[in-house]
């Protein structure tokens, strides 16, 4: 008996010095390999990550042939590349792309936006150091250098709603019951809407945020309707139930709303454009210049598009920006270095995400400040995997009001990797985040506090306990300062379980 208490006691020591591998109380492999989940009180679980990115994450990048070979002309290049692509948006589409323009190597002046607005363009380069294909962009505005954007926006066909009859679904889940399953059928695209009432915010505070600045506001219920974006694979009509491809990364709660159910239609969503292998460099006219190039490469109103091997330097705000209407982009092996603006808010933001599918992986950052970061009001899911941040100036994680389901995962920094009630930081940001994981990071410090009605996870964390802007409960730390988790990734496993 005292042998086996020793064993217990030695097992336990070595497994909190570092040197056993451990698994998870929140995810671990079941005797065949595959991974199982365990829920909180509420049923909420650590969300399946595994479809986010470029066609969620699984087929390689499309392949296109070169239509058009540009090098430098030693003047303005603005009308050169965007003549080309223009041309090749009128091509036809072939295996989902129309075709590649290649920048040779050497340095190009662009001095307004380029513009791509149809899909199917991949721009490519030789290089993304300083001997590869170098974009100086001279423009004396806030503007961006690549401009990806299709139109409009998400038409809701309301006419085929229908309400979500569960009484509560938790986070993680990705099936309900619906009050009629009538014209919804398998590959159907949909929304899962979760309104905001003011009872919600009235619970989790958000209508009493104190010492408010001049230009602060209590949250307003019309910011806080989420939309999930969802594909249906299952539909059970004798039990009602409808099965989607993601998870959801918000809780529906029939006190609170509830939830329903859409079809939707976004016909001019661009999709498969790429940018890839090359140096985008701001020239600015002093070290606080504002009025200079802002976001190498903006992405709106666009899905299953990619960037890979690009960097960026002195851009005020970001080397790659997501927006709310852009899903399934993967954004990989990306460098922002070294912006160039006051060092406060809403700046240097070096890959940020407000759209949902997205993923972010092997992406390095220098002299950023909120370097891999979300918005208000994300609709997850989201993955920054493999990222790294120096010379920090902020935090990591979810920024302001109410991102859900990001995962940050092996991500390291010589800063902070927040979520956390901010109060009346900015003009009430308030909860940043709920349902958000971090895995195996690394960081100075770290927050994680547990929203009212909400869970978020710090699992395996490397680093100390950072000091709250205010006392809140702490969510779930597990692990503090191990090594040895498996996975060693969450999203690789995902991935490939």
């Amino acid at each position: 008996m005292m042998k086996n208490i020793f064993f217990l006691i030695m097992l336990t020591c070595f497994n909190f010095s570092g040197y056993c591998q451990w698994e998870s109380y929140w995810v671990r492999y079941d005797v065949n390999g595959k991974l199982v989940y365990k829920s909180d009180a509420s049923g909420n679980t650590i969300p399946d990550f595994s479809m986010v990115g470029y066609e969620g994450g699984k087929t390689a990048f499309a392949q296109a042939s070169v239509k058009f070979i540009l090098s430098p002309s030693g003047a303005d290049d603005t009308k050169a590349i965007q003549q080309a692509i223009n041309e090749v948006g009128k091509l036809p589409i072939v295996n989902q792309m129309r075709g590649a323009i290649l920048l040779k190597k050497g340095a190009y002046t662009v001095s307004a936006t380029l513009q791509i607005k149809q899909s199917g363009i991949l721009i490519k380069g030789e290089g993304d150091d300083e001997k590869g294909t170098v974009i100086n962009y001279t423009s004396m505005k806030q503007s961006d250098l690549f401009g990806i954007a299709g139109r409009d926006s998400i038409l809701k066909q309301e006419a085929g709603k229908t309400a979500i009859t569960d009484d509560v679904v938790p986070v993680g889940s990705k099936t309900f019951h619906v009050a009629s399953t009538t014209g919804y059928k398998p590959g159907d695209k949909v929304i899962v809407y979760r309104p905001a009432t003011a009872k919600w915010i009235h619970d989790i505070k958000m209508d009493s945020i104190n010492k408010l600045p001049p230009n602060g506001r209590q949250w307003p219920l019309n910011e806080f309707n989420l939309s999930y974006e969802r594909l249906i694979t299952a539909v059970n009509t004798q039990t009602k139930l409808i099965a989607l491809h993601a998870p959801l990364v918000m809780n529906l709660d029939k006190r609170y709303g509830g939830g329903q159910l859409y079809h939707y239609t976004f016909a001019a969503r661009i999709n498969h454009v790429a940018i890839q292998n090359l140096r985008m460099v701001s020239v600015y006219a002093g070290e606080d210049d504002e009025q200079h190039g802002w976001n190498a490469i903006s992405i709106k109103a666009a899905e299953d598009c990619w960037v890979d091997k690009v960097t960026s330097v002195s851009f005020g705000y970001s080397c790659v920006n997501i927006a709310h209407t852009a899903k399934n982009v993967t954004v990989q092996n990306s460098r922002c270095l070294d912006p160039v603006s006051q060092i406060q808010g809403g700046r240097r933001y070096s890959f940020n995400c407000d759209g949902q599918l997205n993923l972010f992986k092997n992406c390095v950052t220098r002299n950023g400040r909120h370097d891999f970061v979300t918005g208000g009001a994300v609709c997850g899911p989201n993955v920054f995997y493999n990222c790294s941040a120096t010379k920090t100036h902020a935090d990591i994680g979810p920024h302001h009001r109410w991102g859900t389901g990001t995962l940050y995962d092996n991500v390291t920094t010589d800063g902070e990797i927040n979520v956390q009630d901010r109060g009346a930081s900015g003009t009430g940001h308030g909860w940043a985040g709920a349902f958000q994981v971090f895995w195996n990071c690394t960081a100075k410090t770290m927050i994680c506090q547990q929203p009212p009605m909400a869970i978020n996870w710090n699992i395996a964390p490397k680093a100390r306990y950072g000091k709250a802007w205010h006392p809140r409960p702490n969510s779930i730390w597990e692990g503090i300062g191990q090594s040895l988790i498996k996975p060693v990734s969450l999203y690789q496993a995902q991935l490939n379980n």
